[in-house]
């Protein structure tokens, strides 16, 4: 199967995963794993429970997010002292999800942004696939980090 040049030629592990799981013994463990399904988690018995209810046999698609979910939020960012509207509130499944939504909301195939580094460690695989151009900038502790 050929990829688009937009993706990376290798899928295989990179010379630091390789030199962990050669010193630990043990299978390179992805802090970046998002699918649930594959991090080991233990879910109650009742997990699943409410799957049974007629109202969750009905589809309808939040492409914000559900309301209830923003509505949610924004009383979280509330108690913190920060008002947001949840119509201004946009949930994605991931932060992936989330900044290539942004890189197509922002720029056009060519555009460029700058990333501050250290940073996000998918952000080039992101860029690349929305064929945007990451223009790094360093962080530099000596000067104090932002206060968040």
């Amino acid at each position: 199967m050929h990829f688009s040049d937009r993706t990376p030629g290798d899928f295989s592990l990179n010379s630091t995963a390789k030199a962990l799981e050669k010193v630990s013994g043990r299978p390179f463990l992805d802090l970046t794993e998002s699918n649930p399904t594959r991090c080991e988690f233990k879910y109650p018995k009742n997990l699943l429970k409410d799957l049974g209810k007629e109202a969750n046999l009905i589809y309808e698609p939040f492409p914000f997010g559900h309301p209830e979910a923003r509505q949610a939020v924004a009383y979280y960012l509330s108690r913190k002292g920060i008002r947001v509207d949840p119509d201004n509130i946009i949930l994605t499944a991931s932060t992936s999800e989330a900044y290539s939504y942004l890189f197509k909301l922002l720029a056009n195939p060519g555009d460029s942004f700058l990333i501050s580094t250290p940073g996000y460690p998918l952000l080039d695989h992101l860029a690349r696939l929305e064929a945007v151009e990451l223009l790094p900038y360093s962080l530099r502790a000596e000067l104090g980090w932002p206060k968040i």
